[in-house]
């Protein structure tokens, strides 16, 4: 089980990836606050541009994790490559000041999002994200 320590970890070893592989955003990654959250939202984590947050919600990582041990073929939740995919988002609707409830926008920077994170889990082996 994944404690708030060990995501407080994560997220910072994330956002120096981040610093380090895309310079063109990185001005964006040390800028919004971490928040662990304990909701029924159905997301993991999730940017909240106008708050300046990143918020993990622990339950559904709980979830996630609990699903990994019931069914064999589910793909392992990484917490440093969703963080990631997250702070790729958050940094990609600052740079470009995009409004957060615009369904479209948000639907291709997910999708660009979500091809990263893929990518870096296959460079540790992992089989691709949902």
């Amino acid at each position: 089980m994944l404690t708030e320590e060990e995501i407080r970890k994560a997220y910072e070893k994330a956002k120096e990836w981040f610093k380090k592989n895309f310079t063109p955003l990185a001005a964006y990654v040390d800028e919004p606050s971490l928040e662990v959250v304990e909701t029924n939202d159905g997301w993991d984590i999730r940017p909240f541009v106008a708050e300046r947050k990143i918020k993990v919600n622990l339950k559904r990582i709980r979830w996630h994790l609990e699903r990994e041990e019931q069914v064999k073929h589910c793909p392992k939740y990484d917490i440093e490559t969703a963080l990631i995919h997250d702070i790729f988002e958050y940094c990609y609707f600052r740079r470009w000041d995009y409004p957060e409830n615009d369904s479209a926008v948000n639907a291709i920077v997910h999708s660009k999002a979500k091809v990263l994170e893929n990518r870096l889990r296959q460079d540790k082996g992992l089989t691709p994200w949902i």
